[in-house]
């Protein structure tokens, strides 16, 4: 159950937001309607906390950043090079929970709470059953977007070794051709989903404690009502995560933080409905929603 202070309106997400919804539950109402110019107020809110709390930030970026390249090098030495850019391309489907650090640094500072790497390193600690969760079905997405890699790998390439050697021969044949549709197409469709489920969930659960379902049914809601300003926001998202990844991983340092501080206000942008502007919920009072 939910606080009297937590309680969605009835009738929607405010003045501005969607009327007469029909929930499937209570916590879809409250979403409001945000355009495609609030993605740039996002980012610049995003830049703004990334500028305050730059040390944390950044160094709770590095923890991920050498997690990856230990990893990365353990594939290499292990004679497992062609599960590097798998691994990499996954990146982006296990980012929300990557994200959770920044949205308690965004939170604190906001607040004017003390800022640590310790509490960003922590952040679960607010709903560790539902993050716990969400986490566990992201690495189960992940195990799945590795095995479905080698599939379409050998449906495209049949007889071959996942050797990079003979993948960069034949990336300009017509197999090649066929491979990068193929993986492109899979690689969006996972993407996609894991953003309807992914882009408010974690946040959500982090500032209201909200449980696993409705937060991934309410995360899935917001993208679909406000899907002209999440298109772009997801472009954004693939955009600066690409810039950080094809720049050896040292531009993660910088844009993995600006779209984790992003997300956090473009989440109390959306998911506010039932706060008077400018209002946050106190992180260590809410109860569990639902």
């Amino acid at each position: 159950m939910t606080t009297d202070n937590n309680t969605p309106p009835k009738n929607g997400a405010g003045e501005d937001g969607p009327k007469n919804v029909i929930s499937l539950i209570d916590e879809m109402a409250y979403v409001t309607e945000v355009g495609t110019d609030d993605v740039w107020k996002w980012l610049a809110a995003g830049w703004a906390d990334l500028k305050a709390n730059i040390m944390v930030s950044v160094s709770y970026a590095a923890l991920f950043i050498i997690i990856g390249v230990a990893i990365s090098f353990g594939f290499y030495f292990m004679g497992w090079p062609y599960l590097i850019l798998p691994g990499l391309t996954g990146f982006l489907l296990v980012g929300p929970a990557v994200g959770i650090g920044f949205y308690e640094i965004s939170r604190r500072s906001a607040a004017g709470e003390k800022v640590s790497l310790w509490s960003a390193v922590t952040a679960a600690r607010y709903n560790k059953l539902g993050i716990f969760g969400f986490g566990v079905a992201l690495a189960f997405v992940f195990q799945v977007w590795i095995r479905l890699s080698f599939t379409v790998f050998a449906l495209n390439f049949p007889g071959v070794m996942p050797d990079w050697q003979k993948i960069l021969l034949r990336a300009l044949s017509i197999e090649g051709v066929y491979f990068g549709i193929s993986i492109g197409i899979v690689g969006a469709v996972f993407a996609t989903c894991i953003f309807f489920i992914g882009a408010f969930s974690m946040p959500m659960m982090m500032d209201r404690k909200s449980v696993l379902l409705p937060s991934l049914i309410t995360s899935a809601y917001a993208v679909y009502h406000n899907r002209s300003a999440m298109i772009l926001w997801a472009a954004v998202i693939v955009t600066f995560t690409g810039i950080g990844l094809i720049t050896g991983g040292i531009g993660l340092i910088v844009t993995l933080p600006l779209i984790g501080h992003a997300t956090w206000h473009a989440y109390k942008h959306v998911m506010s409905g039932d706060l008077p502007e400018g209002q946050s919920h106190p992180t260590g009072t809410i109860t569990a929603a639902g």
